[in-house]
């Protein structure tokens, strides 16, 4: 709120009143409002692209809760991120748009002479424009424990937490419930929902807030068990992808269960199936990837081993309870008898309306099977399925089958039907309870097997087992057996089915017309917004070949030619001679990145460079590479400059910003193409082209151009900032590459600067940094980049004249016809 220029405007979009926090906005901001509005109005979904540095997240916000506020139908806002400090991001730019919103309402009543704000039926039922906004996280995040939260590791702290909330944990100390095998701050908030208090007050909690309440005398109680209980309450909800697409996280955060709050709305849509809530996943250009990756599950003998011994530790352990309280026992047979629902495991909320990929409805609804019944029979079943994995991985060569042909042995071996090995999963986390294991983590590895066998049960199709010899390295023998998703429709698609409207949006998101249909997607609307500037801000270059006309490309046959890394070598060099401040160059892959280093220590390249400028690198340690950003940082902002030399796909080009000085230019040195012979993405292409008439090729270029756009994109952060963008390899100037850049880049490109060699190349990114580095005065007003509130209403009464100049030719038409069908 203290960056903000000043207080703010609203105007008002086919008759909605929408608060914006800033005194002036984007025109591509404006657009993108009314497209998304349009969406809404449908109860449809979108994909919408909008350039990186256009304030795309204040923009969903105000629309967003803008349309809250005018629908009081409309349920409540879930914003997905991908890390933690996008979600606090997000959520200070939440509170700017809801303080904004709070200040108008207020002078509003003022001026009519209004006292006591009027409360709103929708939203939560909170006066004044109020709402209740939560970031939920881990526990390692919101945990506030003095002892726990010192751990580091995310799996210690959630097995310490579980230790001590656990529910017979308390029931056996009723008497010394602060004494040390319990949590104080656990407790506070058993003892705040008994009292029927609420939790909290209205407004916007990040997780650094939800903590700092944590620590409060008056409150103490747990952040992390108080933002699981208020997301049924909040009318905003930002957290992470795997909260809304990973079944089994999505089930253990109860999210968009039946409201439990006091004043919380209730769900008028709840009986058709349909949350009227409004889903947004924001970056989400690699959401198929995160659908595959919720969905996959991967083996090894290690593993397997490891779940022999659990199953050994849960055999004594029913043998133990079997002596002291064979009652308990007892009463889940008995209660899993009636079905998953009355036993309890599943909360009746959950099973109306949590379709989750590994929940479907026949699961709910049904008994748990009579010969998994008894823990003893389950146990054994399990053993038996260990058994026949640890045999099916005793190959000497690389194999894919189907889930129906590997289900087939599974009932030959194991003597086992699908019906039974749908229910693992569910059966295993009942047993667990029952025995009250409170150490998940060291039952992953059964976890992990269960999850195999419930996925294999649960679908025929859109997945394929592949069994691996030799994953890290031939000649190391450590087979591993893979159930790899193929349709990241299945992860998404009950999100589809559940919410009213899904926007997916990302500054790099072309071609929008593909993620629909990999992702099941209708009622869609697609649109990509270009960025307005009055100075050409971008430079991009497309970089073929070097001065002695080899091409230069990353390209498998060419890669190892020296004459090749020695013109990307002369390149580098040439740009540290010329641009001021920090390079960021981007490399297919670590092993790419690794033979280019080494052929230019040899040659003298990395000596020439660090006469000009540091050179720091990307490594598969996140430790080093967070400690080597911030010195890469410190070199920028000493005035010397500084070179990064980092991956495609890598964490640096997916979570970090180099704006203003830290990225005057990025250099992408070949084609991000994926491992095409890797077997799993040999069985996506295979079933990309059979269900969805999507070829090879388009699907392998598609995914390189986004990784490439999102490399590009992260040294433009704001309209203010400008950098050179270089694609050096040959293959970009073809128009199949070329055509999937998002369109707000390729807007910038010369014709003259799509074939060029290394030297004019470094001479026109010398000529455009020259010509940036001149005083320059933002414009505001129509046909400016910067819209102020009269300028707006300007463009509106254009744009309204348009559509009514549209609109009357097609009315004079009409009758026309009419009168010509006469007699």
């Amino acid at each position: 709120a203290a960056l903000r220029a000043a207080m703010g405007f609203t105007f008002e979009i086919e008759g909605m009143r929408v608060f914006f926090p800033y005194d002036s906005i984007y025109p591509e901001q404006y657009r993108y409002m009314c497209e998304l509005k349009r969406a809404l109005d449908a109860k449809g979904n979108c994909v919408l692209e909008m350039p990186t540095g256009t304030g795309k997240t204040v923009t969903l916000f105000s629309l967003i809760t803008s349309y809250q506020y005018a629908h009081p139908e409309v349920g409540r806002l879930i914003y997905c991120t991908r890390t933690v400090p996008e979600m606090s991001k997000a959520l200070e730019e939440l509170r700017v748009v809801i303080d904004h919103r709070v200040e108008t309402l207020a002078k509003d009543r003022a001026a009519k002479g209004e006292t006591a704000p009027e409360a709103k039926s929708g939203t939560g039922g909170l006066p004044g424009g109020r709402i209740l906004g939560i970031g939920l996280s881990a526990r390692r995040n919101l945990c506030v424990h003095p002892e726990v939260s010192k751990e580091g590791d995310r799996d210690r702290v959630d097995e310490l937490c579980r230790q001590l909330t656990a529910p017979w944990t308390r029931d056996e100390n009723p008497q010394g419930r602060s004494k040390a095998n319990t949590c104080v701050h656990y407790e506070k908030y058993e003892a705040s929902l008994s009292d029927q208090s609420q939790l909290l007050e209205s407004g916007v909690y990040t997780i650094e807030d939800l903590r700092a309440k944590g620590l409060e005398e008056g409150c103490g109680w747990c952040p992390y068990f108080g933002a699981r209980r208020l997301i049924q309450a909040a009318d905003v909800i930002v957290l992470n992808y795997q909260y809304v697409l990973d079944p089994k996280v999505s089930m253990a955060s109860a999210l968009g269960g039946a409201p439990i709050m006091p004043g919380a709305r209730p769900d008028k849509m709840a009986h058709q199936g349909v949350e009227p809530s409004i889903v947004v996943f924001d970056e989400a250009h690699n959401i198929d990837d995160v659908c595959i990756e919720a969905l996959s599950v991967s083996l090894n003998r290690q593993r397997l081993d490891q779940s022999s011994g659990n199953l050994q530790r849960l055999n004594a352990e029913i043998d133990r309870v079997k002596r002291e309280d064979s009652a308990r026992l007892q009463d889940e047979y008995r209660r899993l008898v009636q079905g998953l629902q009355q036993a309890g495991q599943i909360d009746e909320h959950i099973a109306e309306r949590l379709q989750s990929p590994v929940l479907p409805d026949d699961l709910v609804n049904e008994a748990i099977p009579g010969n998994i019944r008894r823990a003893e029979h389950f146990v054994s079943l399990m053993r038996r399925i260990v058994n026949f994995l640890r045999r099916y991985l005793q190959v000497d060569r690389a194999q894919c089958e189907g889930p129906l042909s590997i289900l087939h042995k599974f009932e030959e071996d194991v003597e086992v039907d699908s019906k039974s090995l749908k229910f693992c999963h569910e059966r295993l986390r009942s047993l667990l309870n029952t025995l009250r294991v409170s150490n998940l983590d060291e039952f992953t590895p059964i976890t992990k097997v269960a999850d195999f066998v419930t996925l294999l049960g649960t679908y025929a199709q859109g997945f394929t087992v592949i069994t691996d010899p030799y994953p890290e390295a031939e000649g190391i023998y450590d087979p591993t057996l893979l159930l790899s998703c193929m349709d990241a429709s299945l992860a998404i698609r009950p999100v589809l089915k559940r919410y009213q409207s899904v926007v997916l949006t990302s500054g790099t998101i072309s071609p929008l017309e593909m993620y629909p249909k990999i992702l099941g997607m209708q009622n869609v609307v697609t649109e990509s917004f270009s960025i307005t500037m009055e100075r050409k801000c971008l430079c991009p270059l497309i970089v073929t070949h070097g001065p002695d006309q080899v091409p230069i490309t990353s390209r498998f046959s060419l890669r190892e030619d020296p004459a090749v890394i020695q013109n990307y070598g002369e390149l580098l060099e040439q740009l540290v001679q010329t641009v001021p401040d920090g390079v960021v160059c981007f490399f297919t892959s670590y092993r790419y990145m690794e033979q280019v280093i080494e052929k230019w220590y040899e040659t003298g390249v990395i000596a020439r460079v660090l006469k000009h400028k540091l050179v720091f690198l990307e490594t598969k340690d996140v430790v080093a590479t967070t400690y080597a950003l911030n010195l890469y940082r410190q070199a920028c902002d000493a005035g010397q400059g500084a070179v990064f030399l980092s991956v495609a796909r890598g964490k640096v080009a997916e979570g970090i910003d180099f704006d203003r000085h830290y990225g005057r230019c990025v250099v992408l040195f070949g084609v991000p193409f994926q491992y095409s012979l890797s077997r799993e993405l040999r069985a996506r292409l295979e079933f990309l082209k059979q269900h969805y008439q999507i070829r090879e090729a388009e699907f392998l270029n598609f995914d390189a151009m986004r990784q490439a756009s999102q490399c590009l994109g992260r040294v433009i952060r704001s309209k203010k900032d400008y950098g050179v963008m270089i694609f050096a390899d040959q293959r970009y100037a073809r128009q199949d590459k070329r055509s999937k850049i998002p369109d707000w880049i390729q807007k910038f490109l010369d014709p003259g600067h799509v074939v060029m060699s290394t030297d004019t190349a470094v001479a026109a990114a010398r000529s455009f940094l020259l010509q940036m580095s001149q005083p320059y005065q933002e414009i505001k007003g129509v046909g400016a980049s910067v819209l102020t509130p009269e300028a707006l209403q300007e463009l509106q009464a254009q744009e309204g004249a348009r559509a009514i100049d549209d609109v009357e030719p097609q009315a004079e038409k009409r009758p026309r016809l009419m009168a010509g069908e006469a007699p």
